[in-house]
């Protein structure tokens, strides 16, 4: 303590510019000695010409309106602070600087908050997470903000009215609590951990024209939407999403589903369902599996599901937790549901000498179904597999049957598919 107060003693005496002034303490006991302290070094901090500021002390009440008052301050980031006992009678404190406000498991009131974003009329980025004490949020009349990211917890109503916003994340339940108005310039959209079923919520997504990123992340999804003018569509879950794009955009470059936990029910209807919902996109550019145990598929009910085209895929990106006993069924099932450009795996060696092994057999296969539709393997004009060696971290071309594949750890392969 002794030493940073002399250090900071110093900055004042020779007037040093300070850019950024971060001051944290860890525990929750917050001894009155060093209180003094913290002041003072936050002071000189301000006189200074601080520009970034990060306050991350527990339950030390802040003297907000002091620090709103800095000319310079640009970026205020507060956490696990306490602004309850700040008295707002003298009024609102112009703060024309400041572009981003983070206020991370902060307590204060409805009237506190309100008080801020007036006395912040000029900023571009405001987060907010984990304030308990907040019922009722409203962004209002903030003339340049262009990023909102919101952690809502139960019982939290929000409005946003931002005809500026361009950026919204947004992660609580329910959603329905969300109210977003005129936000006609919103280009990136990111919605977390909720259940997004209200027809209202998939209209305004279709009606929003500027929309250029969509992400779902933890998200139960069930609706229809349409995507005129996205540029990158993502889902990141545990489940398959029940979602139906009804208007692919001409304009989407990067489209992303990662499947978390695959291993309830990992038969040949769950084959069905990621087949289904694949087929929304004309092609995706990269699809992630995880699977931690799978049984054998009834290829038979596969075959007689051909109710969508089989959809293309840039990258697969298959993770095996678990080996898989029944390995053909399975290699069967995921190519039946999607024809992927390049597939990544990590497997062990008695999986990947199988997988690889099986693929180029299948390639060079002439069977065909007995129920008279082509198999997935028909199409399959050319299979090249590569592993990485662990020594050069280069790839290097694996030949059929090779003993290549030997090795007592996962490796990690990557295979070409031409179709």
């Amino acid at each position: 303590m002794d030493l940073v107060d002399n250090i900071m003693e110093r900055y004042r005496d020779e007037n040093i510019p300070i850019e950024k002034f971060e001051l944290s303490k860890s525990n929750y006991s917050c001894p009155s000695r060093i209180v003094p302290l913290f002041y003072r070094w936050l002071d000189v901090a301000l006189q200074n010409g601080v520009k970034y500021l990060v306050f991350k002390i527990r339950n030390l009440p802040l003297p907000i309106f002091t620090i709103l008052a800095a000319k310079s301050l640009k970026e205020l980031v507060l956490t696990n602070c306490d602004l309850t006992r700040a008295s707002l009678s003298s009024g609102v404190v112009n703060c024309p600087s400041l572009r981003k406000l983070s206020l991370i498991k902060v307590y204060l009131d409805e009237d506190m908050l309100q008080t801020l974003l007036n006395s912040c009329p000029l900023i571009e980025s405001f987060t907010l997470k984990g304030c308990m004490d907040l019922i009722k949020i409203e962004l209002l009349n903030l003339q340049k903000i262009k990023s909102v990211s919101i952690w809502n917890n139960i019982n939290q109503h929000i409005k946003i009215q931002a005809s500026t916003l361009e950026h919204l994340s947004y992660s609580g339940y329910p959603l329905e609590e969300l109210n977003i108005v005129e936000c006609q310039n919103l280009k990136s959209l990111e919605l977390s951990h909720m259940y997004i079923y209200d027809p209202s919520f998939y209209n305004l997504i279709s009606r929003c024209q500027s929309l250029k990123v969509l992400k779902f992340q933890h998200c139960w999804c069930t609706g229809r939407f349409e995507a005129p003018n996205l540029v990158s569509l993502e889902y990141m879950g545990d489940q398959i999403p029940e979602l139906k794009i009804a208007r692919e955009s001409s304009q989407l470059e990067h489209s992303k589903i990662t499947l978390l936990r695959c291993y309830d029910n990992i038969d040949a209807a769950w084959f069905c369902k990621l087949r289904k919902f694949l087929s929304n996109l004309t092609s995706w550019s990269q699809v992630s599996l995880y699977f931690y145990q799978c049984g054998e598929i009834n290829v038979k009910d596969l075959q007689l599901d051909h109710r969508v085209d089989i959809p293309q895929v840039g990258v697969l990106n298959v993770n095996f937790k678990r080996e898989i006993k029944k390995c053909s069924t399975f290699i069967d099932a995921l190519l039946w549901s999607c024809h992927p450009r390049r597939l990544n795996l990590k497997l062990t060696r008695k999986m990947a000498t199988f997988f690889i092994n099986y693929l180029m057999h299948m390639k060079n296969s002439s069977h065909s179904s007995s129920h008279g539709n082509k198999p997935w393997y028909s199409q399959l004009k050319e299979v090249k597999a590569y592993k990485l060696d662990r020594k050069s971290k280069s790839w290097h071309l694996v030949e059929h049957k090779s003993e290549e594949l030997a090795t007592r750890k996962r490796d990690k392969y990557y295979i070409l598919l031409d179709w």
